[in-house]
């Protein structure tokens, strides 16, 4: 994401699409330009989202971090990768277990992109429509 990326504008294309999984518009070029599969589940599992959530149901403050979170674990990732420390820092990509609760994280390919998504279904919670109050 570069210097000239709009958080403002990143959160304006995710309401024009409130039925999206956030699983899928994370990975969605034309909004998160160099978001990856690992970067996914990892800025999820920072945020405490659920991969099935919808961008609709999430509240304000959610989207808000959901967004913040992506650019700055890009930018991290990137940074991890020159230094070939990448798998050190991942917290669920790839593992077994939720470091925060020590239970097992759920495996499964989600969303229209079909890819594996790791998630712990204690601590992420699954925003949807019905949810909101």
């Amino acid at each position: 994401m570069a210097d000239s990326w709009d958080p403002a504008l990143t959160r304006a294309k995710l309401r024009k699409m409130p039925n999206t999984l956030v699983c899928d518009a994370l990975l969605d070029q034309a909004i998160f330009a160099g978001v990856g599969n690992i970067i996914k589940n990892e800025v999820l599992y920072r945020t405490r989202i659920h991969p099935l959530s919808t961008h609709g149901a999430l509240p304000l403050r959610k989207l808000r971090e959901l967004v913040e979170q992506a650019r700055v674990y890009a930018f991290q990732f990137l940074e991890w990768k020159k230094a070939f420390v990448l798998r050190k820092h991942w917290l669920v990509h790839n593992r077994s277990r939720c470091p925060r609760h020590d239970i097992p994280l759920t495996r499964a390919y989600l969303g229209k992109t079909d890819r594996r998504s790791f998630y712990c279904g204690l601590c992420q919670k699954r925003y949807t429509q019905d949810s909101q109050p």
